[in-house]
């Protein structure tokens, strides 16, 4: 404990308190409602800990004597922010709508930017705190374990999580576990509040464990990349299982000779192993795989939101203002979360809902950012990379940024690598 605090700054406490409390996010938030009974207790949590983080960048700067230095990505988020106020402006939209956009589809930047002019001020090395990270996701992954193969997932109601759940329901309280649809499968989401934010969750923690690894080819590290394989084709999230998948087939075939000449017996006896469950499974499992993989119900809603999502983009190119769709429409428009408005709110991309909220500039801003990060990263660590596109990949077909305490986690961890030692 006296480590925690020696040697350092008040930044540098809020981070490690942040790395520390976001992998239990959710369970913790639930927990303080339960007790508490206030709606809004997550302002305590990550967003009053941003607070803070800023509050103490400015004292910093101003005890230095101090003036941040703007760079091109900067200046690309400050348009960003700028550019839905004036969209908001147009649309007749006030203070809930730009308050609930801030929360949802911009505070990972906020995060971002906040700890992109910290380097000079943070007193600790970027290691320490990305292993801070993954001793405090260890753990909560440990009791998830823990919970989902000896107390089952019924134990989390005591927690503040309720029964589980065929589809997300507005208004209610996180389900201690999602069916998988057309079969009685309950699919593995953690202690967060969606299987396919343990997809993201497990993304970001498996591979910044292998960053930290210096011999990345050691066979302990693919075992544990096995493991969290596992954990995450468990999710039956498709889009991330898609990008594992993609990556599994990218590390073998580049690492092909390496592993044939190092483990050649171990290497031919797990291809043989896979090859031979890959067949059992087929024969005696097709139905279930069939309603895994393809989920005819689930791929037809996805597809159907995306049509009249771009269906409305071509009806109102100059972009629909702030908050407009799924996460925040629901808490704008409560009276509106039901099956008559569900194809208007929920696009089922992060990228279609950016367009049709903000149109092609705020759009093409969007993607500039990102495009510059990705450009960084690639230099910096192709570790790190890929796990950004990867993320990238699954808001496609996915609405992930909305699990916004993963989505400030990874922009945070990103900094740490970009701008860091």
């Amino acid at each position: 404990m006296n480590k925690f605090f020696k040697n350092t700054n008040f930044f540098t406490i809020i981070t490690k308190l942040i790395l520390i409390i976001l992998p239990f996010y959710v369970i913790l938030s639930l927990i303080l409602q339960n007790v508490t009974w206030i709606s809004f207790i997550w302002l305590f949590i990550k967003e009053f800990l941003l607070v803070l983080a800023f509050l103490a960048l400015i004292y910093e700067f101003i005890k230095a004597k101090k003036l941040p230095k703007f760079d091109i990505l900067d200046y690309l988020i400050f348009w960003f922010f700028a550019y839905w106020i004036i969209i908001t402006l147009v649309n007749w939209l006030w203070l809930k709508s730009i308050f609930y956009w801030w929360r949802y589809d911009f505070i990972f930047l906020v995060a971002f930017l906040i700890y992109k002019h910290w380097s000079q001020f943070l007193k600790e090395k970027t290691n320490k705190l990305i292993e801070l990270f993954l001793y405090s996701a260890s753990i909560s992954l440990f009791f998830w374990v823990l919970v989902k193969f000896t107390l089952k997932e019924e134990y989390l109601n005591l927690f503040g999580f309720v029964e589980y759940a065929w589809n997300w329901v507005y208004s209610w309280w996180v389900p201690n576990y999602h069916w998988l649809e057309n079969s009685w499968i309950r699919r593995f989401q953690w202690i967060l509040d969606w299987p396919n934010m343990m997809g993201f969750f497990l993304i970001i923690y498996s591979w910044f464990f292998v960053y930290l690894q210096k011999d990345k080819k050691e066979f302990y590290v693919f075992l544990f990349l096995a493991f969290t394989s596992v954990l995450l084709y468990l999710t039956f999230s498709r889009s991330a299982i898609l990008w594992v998948l993609t990556s599994v087939w990218v590390i073998l075939l580049l690492n092909l000779k390496y592993f044939y000449k190092k483990y050649k017996k171990t290497f031919l006896a797990i291809i043989a192993i896979l090859w031979v469950l890959w067949v059992v499974a087929l024969s005696l499992f097709s139905n279930q795989l069939r309603n895994i993989v393809f989920r005819e119900s689930s791929t037809e809603w996805h597809f159907s939101r995306m049509k009249i999502w771009i269906e409305r983009f071509i009806k109102k190119p100059l972009g629909s203002g702030l908050a407009e769709s799924w996460p925040a429409f629901r808490s704008i428009y409560p009276e509106k979360q039901n099956l008559e408005w569900e194809h208007y709110y929920i696009p089922e991309s992060w990228f279609i809902q950016i367009l049709v909220e903000w149109w092609i500039i705020y759009f093409a801003l969007f993607l500039s950012i990102l495009w510059i990060i990705s450009i960084k990263l690639y230099k910096k660590s192709l570790t790190i990379f890929w796990v950004f596109l990867a993320i990238l990949v699954m808001n496609i077909f996915l609405h992930i940024f909305e699990a916004t305490y993963l989505s400030i986690l990874l922009f945070i961890l990103i900094w740490l690598i970009l701008y860091k030692d």
